[in-house]
């Protein structure tokens, strides 16, 4: 039984009281923070004893799984084998493995040499918008403070600053889907989104122009595409993340493969595309300047490296995600 995400920590243990013959996995879809960070939590141990249930706990990334490791030493009576990633309890065994998630992504897609419909370009996708540039970023994020969508808006008023030959030319469109709206935090961040994305419009805006359009209401997988296909760079800034799927999503749809990756250094996907441009969201200034990078970037060198990622993220699928997990489970000797 494979179990997903931190709604369930206790589940492997309640599964393995009623049927201790079941094989049971648990997926951790968000980042493990380190043990000092997990101690302030009340019920740490509950949380633990939970999740090593399972015979097998999945992270993103060899990094989560060694604050994990280090969590469950430094919380509970138990034996950590760093040799083979593994925690004993008493005479159970739970293996501890980073499986990187990924998107639907076939051969059948990588092979694929036109879109589906002709791409529009970025000058056309605005227009829709009653707005006219020549250029176009897109981010879409759900609106959570791990995102980094004020340090987002920030570096694209820093690039514009530096960079004033742009400003008529650049705008970023950024989809945010509201999330957790009925909490004050969450609708607290909205607004002040909202505001920062007003306040650097109004600082530059011209008639026909704005540097940021936020557009902010759930859009479906083929709402988002076309923006996808028609921005000459994709910017994921999060400042803690298990992977971001979206820079995934953003590099399967470039059918002509072009287009830039800018990607910040702590989500998950840092470690696997290695063509992208990586950023700490934190340094607004460098932020900027990979802003300008991605945008002069010869297109010669933006397909090569756009090929490199879609190679990787087609050999490592959804699906091959999914049976790396099962192979895995299969493995162990209950």
């Amino acid at each position: 039984m494979l179990v997903q995400d931190y709604h369930f920590a206790l589940l492997p243990k309640l599964i393995k009281a009623a049927r201790p013959d079941a094989r049971v996995a648990i997926f951790w879809h968000i980042p493990w923070p380190n043990p000092e960070s997990f101690s302030i939590c009340p019920w740490q141990k509950e949380i633990l004893r939970g999740m090593l249930g399972a015979d097998l706990i999945g992270f993103h990334t060899q990094y989560h799984c060694n604050n994990f490791l280090e969590t469950v030493n430094n919380t509970l009576e138990s034996r950590v084998i760093w040799e083979n990633f593994s925690v004993k309890i008493g005479n159970h065994f739970t293996l501890v493995k980073p499986f990187p998630i990924s998107i639907a992504f076939t051969l059948k897609d990588y092979e694929e040499a036109l879109p589906v419909s002709p791409r529009q370009k970025p000058s056309e996708m605005l227009a829709l918008h009653g707005l006219s540039a020549e250029y176009m970023g897109i981010g879409v994020d759900r609106i959570d403070y791990t995102k980094g969508l004020l340090e987002k808006f920030l570096s694209i008023e820093c690039f514009l600053e530096k960079n004033p030959e742009y400003v008529g030319k650049f705008t970023f469109v950024q989809i945010g889907a509201p999330s957790r709206s009925l909490l004050k935090t969450y609708s607290d961040l909205l607004t002040a989104v909202d505001q920062e994305a007003s306040r650097i419009n109004l600082k530059f805006k011209t008639r026909s122009w704005q540097p940021i359009l936020f557009l902010k209401s759930h859009h479906s997988h083929e709402e988002i595409t076309p923006y996808y296909r028609s921005a000459n760079l994709c910017m994921v800034s999060s400042l803690h993340d298990g992977m971001n799927l979206v820079a995934k999503e953003f590099i399967a749809a470039r059918n002509e493969n072009d287009g830039v990756l800018i990607l910040s250094q702590f989500a998950g996907a840092y470690h696997e595309l290695h063509g992208a441009l990586i950023v700490n969201p934190y340094d607004i200034e460098r932020s900027a300047d990979a802003i300008k990078t991605a945008l002069e970037m010869p297109l010669e060198l933006q397909q090569q490296k756009m090929k490199q990622m879609k190679r990787l993220i087609m050999r490592h699928n959804v699906y091959a995600w999914g049976a790396s997990i099962l192979r895995t489970m299969a493995s162990i000797e209950n």
